[in-house]
């Protein structure tokens, strides 16, 4: 017998009443106890999975550094030419290769800064392995003449035939010396101008 709100429940003989439910409250009946009153079960509660960010996160990098300023003996020859339309190209720290007396050449970093400069005839006379004549001014204001082209075996840019010359003339020294590469046009002519500065040892 069950007695609710001044009710009283007969369950049916049949039947076993097990467990009742009041107020979130769970009730078994005990046939010597009566009612026992049963704490509500807790239930589990799932933490939310923390969704990871869609963005990904990237390293940040330092800007690159703006290109030194040129030096005046530099300036003063590129202005005797009547140069114009100065780009800066790349910065480049000197391998060994570069200064190497056997190699007598300067690779060029890729990039397109180069190949925008370039005409299309240029580009073919590159591509093609002949090259294009060239004229390279040093920090002293030296001119040295140089042929720029494309070693097909290695798919690098490099600035050869004269390079020896200037790198014996400013003491250019590998893995010490960064050199900053310009170019400017004179007379229509494709011109370089090579900047240098040493690294702190």
């Amino acid at each position: 017998m069950i007695t609710l709100f001044g009710v009283k429940l007969q369950p049916n003989k049949n039947e076993e009443v097990k467990i009742i439910r009041l107020f979130g409250v769970e009730m078994a009946p005990n046939k010597k106890e009566g009612m026992k009153m049963e704490p509500p079960k807790e239930q589990e509660t799932k933490r939310p999975e923390r969704r990871r960010s869609a963005i990904k996160q990237t390293r940040t990098s330092s800007p690159p550094l703006p290109p030194a300023p040129l030096p005046s003996p530099l300036l003063q020859t590129i202005h005797d030419m009547e140069g114009q339309d100065q780009v800066f190209i790349t910065r480049k720290i000197l391998e060994r290769s570069d200064t190497d007396p056997g190699q007598n050449r300067f690779f060029i970093p890729k990039n397109e800064v180069l190949w925008e400069v370039l005409s299309e005839e240029e580009r073919r006379q590159v591509e093609g392995g002949g090259g294009v004549e060239v004229m390279v001014v040093d920090p002293r204001g030296g001119k040295h003449g140089m042929r720029l082209k494309k070693w097909v075996s290695l798919n690098k840019i490099v600035l050869n035939s004269g390079w020896r010359k200037l790198v014996d003339s400013n003491d250019l020294k590998a893995e010490l010396d960064c050199v900053e590469l310009w170019s400017f046009r004179a007379d229509s002519k494709l011109c370089f101008a090579l900047n240098v500065k040493r690294q702190v040892q």
